[in-house]
């Protein structure tokens, strides 16, 4: 009877210990194109981390986004749910959040796998871009933020990398511009010079006060832009660290490698317990930058050195 015994006893031993939790780590490269990776049959884009990634996982052919564009996207990607079920689809030609300030955001009655696996004694950590809100009615309540996702940790931008965020990379504000300040400005000035010709010709007896009054309204405009385009950058354009501004305005100085290690230390102080690690690379969404070791060093100009940096992140 000794050995059956023994028998049941390891039988019992082994059902009683619960299997290894797996650890996850999902890497989210931002406007990467399918044809960009070595992997998928690029010969002039280095990307060797993902390319080996590819050789010893699982390399996928067959891809479908519940959108183009980041916000409605990673709200799918969050929940599993058709980004029009949280109310992060928009019938505007926008279709994401622009400002910091913005009201909207994933609900907090989302369920996202960040959350089941929190349950589950996970450590959660998003690093990277959110792009999914922050606040509902005031800076306090934090209802959007990722904290209230399931997230432990966030160390990234609240929005997105926008070109207004890097100086001398152009504006994603240009069409706005031309639409209510430009074509404004044209109309006033052709005003100004038909009135003064008019005036000047005799033809029409146009009072002072009415030149006054267009050149006040050209001001304004001009002002309003001028302010628009210098209170952007510091206002939206700032790093987090959990729910605490962690440099404001944001610098792309090693920015890449500040992410990416801090990822790694994020692993390492989990090691001894199961954690979910998302990775949302900043790169390769405009504004384009590379840090030094990486710019000019590709043969696709800045998108390329954005790749090839953000390929060494993921082996980071």
């Amino acid at each position: 009877m000794r050995c059956p015994l023994l028998l049941l006893l390891v039988l019992w031993g082994a059902q009683s210990r619960a299997p290894p939790k797996p650890n996850f780590v999902l890497i989210m490269a931002d406007d990467l194109g399918i044809g960009d990776p070595g992997c998928y049959g690029n010969e002039t884009l280095r990307t060797p981390n993902i390319d080996r990634l590819a050789k010893e996982g699982v390399k996928l052919t067959q891809h479908l986004a519940a959108s183009p564009l980041c916000t409605p996207s990673r709200a799918a990607f969050m929940t599993g749910r058709y980004p029009v079920r949280s109310g992060m689809a928009s019938q505007t030609r926008i279709g994401v959040f622009l400002f910091s300030a913005s009201s909207g955001g994933l609900p907090s009655t989302e369920v996202t796998f960040a959350r089941l696996l929190k349950d589950q004694g996970y450590a959660t950590a998003l690093i990277g871009k959110w792009h999914l809100g922050t606040h509902c009615h005031n800076t306090s309540d934090f209802c959007h933020h990722p904290s209230s996702h399931g997230f432990d940790y966030f160390h990234g931008l609240p929005v997105t990398n926008l070109r207004d965020c890097k100086p001398g990379a152009g504006s994603v504000f240009a069409q706005a511009i031309r639409l209510l300040v430009l074509a404004p400005l044209q109309v006033l000035a052709l005003a100004l010079a038909t009135l003064g010709a008019l005036r000047w010709l005799r033809l029409l007896l146009v009072p002072g006060p009415v030149f006054v009054v267009l050149l006040l309204l050209a001001a304004a405009l001009l002002g309003l832009l001028l302010c628009f385009l210098q209170s952007f950058r510091p206002l939206n354009c700032f790093l987090m660290r959990d729910r605490a501004v962690s440099q404001q305005p944001l610098s792309y100085d090693n920015l890449t490698q500040r992410l990416a290690a801090d990822a790694a230390r994020f692993v390492r102080r989990n090691a001894e317990r199961p954690f979910l690690l998302v990775f949302s690379s900043i790169q390769v969404h405009t504004a384009l930058y590379a840090s030094k070791d990486f710019a000019g060093k590709s043969k696709h100009g800045a998108y390329g050195d954005a790749a090839e940096e953000m390929d060494w992140g993921v082996g980071t």
